[in-house]
């Protein structure tokens, strides 16, 4: 009986002991199966060589950081951990520190260039956009840059702001309002585009004794300092009765015609609807001499039609709300 039980010990440890050996042998062999490398130097590489040159050895990259460096170029690595030559096996990390470059830059030329391009140069030069502030200046383009402080060629900081001095493009011309009233829709357009000023919106109200279409007041007033492009709001006389208005009402839209006159050449017709405040060109194109065109205006509001052939108004029309 117990001489039974040795025999059955003993035959068990044994096969213990040749399990043991198998898996031990196993685990070496796929062990020592695992492919390894040789890690490469990327000292003063770029980073972006580094994830190429690890991805084609089956590494993986891993950026531990970055430091200023005034030896390492910004974008390149610093340190690396494994050092080169060091042999690891694959699907292992490759931890870099990289460079952000020098601490300190020198500050590019932004004057003459557009204020969208500047930010782009400052950005990328890992600087800031600070303080902008606006003037007139008829040499340099509109929203373009005068100045800058810091000044070209200074060694400036990463990060430091950067404040800029922007153009408004020429000044403008200061006038003298002139005096409008008494003047008729169309001679008082002309006028005020000849002069460099805007019309703005055009309103309408009963004078008694004063000429249909003619301008009664506006805003400013004349003898104010205006300057060139200032928009000029009119109001002007309108009949009581509206019968010599030529007009056509149709399911709540009114309509204007026009008839370009008769001639050889081709005319440049604009037409402006004025209306709420809001100017619109109905057309802007060339009309053969005889064309009849046509304008929807809406009802319930005032509203003006201008006519302009060849850049000049020839008709104005002022329709009241009804």
């Amino acid at each position: 009986m117990i001489k039974g039980f040795f025999k059955w010990t003993g035959l068990f440890a044994g096969l213990m002991m040749i399990a043991g050996v198998s898996a031990y042998l196993t685990v070496t062999l796929l062990i020592k199966a695992e492919e390894t490398v040789v890690v490469p130097d990327f000292s003063g590489r770029n980073v972006v060589y580094c994830l190429e040159v690890l991805t084609d050895l089956g590494l993986d990259i891993k950026v531990g950081g970055s430091e200023y460096s005034n030896r390492v170029p910004k974008n390149h690595v610093i340190y690396q951990s494994p050092a080169a030559g060091a042999e690891i096996k694959k699907g292992r990390d490759v931890r870099i520190i990289i460079s952000k470059g020098a601490k300190e830059v020198y500050m590019p030329d932004l004057r003459g260039l557009p204020l969208p391009q500047a930010r782009i140069i400052i950005e990328e030069n890992d600087l800031a956009v600070g303080r902008i502030s606006r003037t007139h200046d008829s040499e340099t383009g509109t929203n373009s840059v005068m100045a800058h402080v810091p000044a070209k060629g200074m060694m400036v900081r990463r990060e430091e702001p950067v404040s800029l001095l922007i153009s408004r493009g020429r000044r403008p011309v200061a006038y003298v309002m002139p005096d409008l009233t008494g003047m008729m829709i169309s001679e008082a357009i002309l006028t005020l585009e000849e002069s460099g000023f805007v019309p703005g919106s055009i309103s309408t109200e009963i004078r008694k004794n004063v000429v249909k279409n003619a301008v009664v007041s506006h805003s400013p007033v004349a003898g104010e300092r205006v300057v060139e492009g200032s928009r000029i709001d009119l109001v002007i006389n309108r009949s009581s009765d509206n019968i010599d208005q030529r007009v056509y009402r149709s399911g709540g839209v009114r309509l204007f015609r026009y008839r370009v006159e008769n001639g050889f050449l081709n005319k440049h017709i604009r037409i402006t609807l004025k209306m709420a405040g809001c100017s619109t060109d109905i057309y802007d194109t060339y009309k053969k001499p005889g064309t009849s065109l046509w304008v929807l205006v809406p009802s319930g509001r005032d509203a003006t039609v201008i006519v302009y052939e060849n850049g000049r108004p020839v008709k104005t029309e002022v329709f009241s709300a009804w």
